[in-house]
């Protein structure tokens, strides 16, 4: 009776759950279908994700491998499955669009704008369904080892990624051209730092061949200070021969007037 009762209350949380999705995927009544698969999609993770949270707290409490367990199991994975063919849908709607856009051939700022964030939502929408696999798998891989997942955060904020912003909240718009701006200034960034390594390596370049100028001067002048120091020895040699010269004539000089006055002592003496 219980399980009856259950079950009833099932099909009418189900039931109420898909009014409410539909009131809010047509809110304006005059959203685009692309809009309103992309809101569909946004609906669907959230609801996969509660699947998941309330698959891991029945195995925390019931044990992995009991029936309710498996239920939720096998409704998760079908989910996902599911939710991977409307991404599929939202993206062939992106590529027929885009395909199109080119087929004009003709420039439309505006046109190509909004191709730009729809290729930006579907790139977010199979983010997210990786994101839920991954999720799926962090149950610990087999039955005998049972590891709970921590439902305070996200697996994407434990691996240290920022949070994948809502696909059904029409502000994600704001969050995805934040991004887009974030990104160019980190781009910007990223040049600046290579134009600045450049300069650095040229430095570094040019430091080497003044280095090596360096090193080349002071070869030669050391070669010029030898040569210096031969020219000094080869001087100093110089002047001793001369200064051996002047003695020598000096000494002729002495000889010769010594010669002169005793020639003239003769010279008095014989007379």
């Amino acid at each position: 009776m219980n399980s009856l009762i259950k079950r009833v209350e099932k099909i009418q949380k189900e039931c109420v759950d898909a009014a409410d999705k539909n009131k809010q995927l047509n809110a304006d009544g005059t959203t685009d279908a692309f809009t309103l698969l992309r809101r569909k999609i946004g609906l669907d993770i959230k609801g996969i994700r509660e699947l998941i949270k309330e698959r891991d707290e029945a195995e925390a409490s019931l044990g992995p491998g009991t029936v309710r367990t498996v239920q939720l199991s096998h409704q998760v994975r079908t989910a996902i499955v599911d939710v991977k063919g409307e991404c599929n849908k939202l993206q062939r709607m992106h590529d027929k669009s885009e395909e199109r856009y080119k087929r004009k051939n003709k420039e439309n700022p505006e046109k190509q704008k909004k191709l730009d964030l729809t290729r930006e939502t579907c790139e977010l929408a199979w983010a997210h369904v990786k994101e839920l696999e991954l999720q799926n798998k962090q149950r610990g891989g087999d039955g005998s080892k049972f590891i709970p997942r921590d439902h305070t955060q996200s697996s994407s904020n434990a691996s240290g990624t920022k949070q994948l912003p809502d696909l059904d909240n029409d502000d994600f718009k704001e969050l995805l051209k934040n991004d887009r701006q974030i990104d160019g200034i980190l781009d910007q960034i990223g040049d600046q730092l290579k134009i600045t390594e450049n300069i650095a390596n040229e430095m570094g370049k040019a430091a080497t061949r003044q280095g090596v100028l360096l090193d080349t001067l002071n070869d030669k002048a050391d070669v010029l200070d030898e040569k210096l120091e031969n020219i000094n020895i080869r001087l100093g040699k110089m002047i001793k021969d001369i200064r051996k010269a002047d003695r020598f004539i000096i000494d002729v000089i002495l000889v010769v007037v010594l010669l002169g006055i005793i020639g003239a002592i003769v010279g008095i003496v014989k007379k």
